[in-house]
């Protein structure tokens, strides 16, 4: 497993650290060991009922959206950059 550096901000940071760092191969494996560091709250803003990152929450690894590199499964290497955040909506 490789060290990577992560980034949270706002409703992720509000019941996490706003960074750190996780051992992990692959995205999924960072976004579950982040779960299961801060908990089921952490993990229901992050993950749907279906287990899928929600919609809402913006994943982007070493500045390029998870979602252009093909899947969740994504492969990291050491010191990727990953960062977490929440989409904002309001008016």
């Amino acid at each position: 497993m490789v060290e990577v550096n992560v980034s949270l901000t706002g409703a992720l940071a509000n019941v996490a650290e706003k960074a750190t760092t996780v051992e992990a191969d692959t995205l999924l494996q960072a976004l579950t060991a982040l779960t299961e560091r801060y908990g089921e709250d952490f993990g229901s803003r992050l993950f749907d009922e279906n287990g899928k990152p929600r919609r809402f929450i913006n994943i982007y690894v070493d500045g390029r959206d998870y979602r252009f590199l093909g899947s969740i499964d994504a492969v990291l290497s050491p010191g990727t950059e990953l960062n977490l955040i929440p989409a904002v909506s309001g008016g």
